[in-house]
């Protein structure tokens, strides 16, 4: 699927800014920026993925600049970012820096902050690729368990929403959620 061709869930527009910022000064900006710039750079990529630009060069330095860090803001926004970049080559096949992203969201998921599991659990929910979801499937299961009752309910929606799109990845779901 094209990515123009894809469901949008969020729109952005800055009718403001007058200059599209170019690949190497966003590349600079996330890779040696404090909190705010890296917050301000992401929001610029998100707008410009959005409008149908294609940054392959940025992937990677958001992987390790960007997904690594505990600011909150920052999380919100790799969430948005995440759910609108292309997760799969063009012939169809899930791209190989997925898996580090896919480490970052069971981290997430095992966070001790009940917000950041309940938003990542909330995303999955939006995630249509059972390559990205199947590892994740135990870490989901131990969030049925959590003390807060956010993260318990967002769980549930999860395990539902998974259940719904890939019954193969938790055939138990209907047992899981009665118990």
């Amino acid at each position: 699927m094209a990515l123009s061709e894809q469901p949008c869930y969020t729109l952005i527009n800055n009718p403001n800014e007058t200059e599209s910022p170019n690949e190497q000064q966003l590349k600079q900006d996330l890779e040696h920026g404090n909190n705010r710039v890296k917050a301000a750079a992401l929001k610029k990529v998100i707008q410009l993925v959005l409008n149908g630009d294609r940054l392959p060069g940025l992937l990677m330095t958001i992987i390790r600049f960007v997904l690594p860090s505990n600011d909150h803001q920052l999380k919100k926004l790799l969430l948005v970012f995440w759910e609108i970049w292309p997760k799969t080559s063009p012939d169809g096949k899930l791209l190989h820096e997925m898996i580090l992203v896919c480490d970052a969201y069971r981290k997430d998921l095992q966070h001790p902050n009940e917000f950041i599991r309940g938003s990542t659990l909330r995303f999955l929910c939006k995630l249509k690729e059972a390559e990205l979801l199947e590892p994740l499937m135990p870490s989901i299961r131990a969030c049925l368990e959590h003390r807060h009752a956010y993260v318990r309910r967002n769980a549930v929606l999860a395990i539902y929403t998974i259940y719904r799109n890939f019954d193969s990845l938790i055939p138990d779901a209907p047992e899981l959620i009665q118990g």
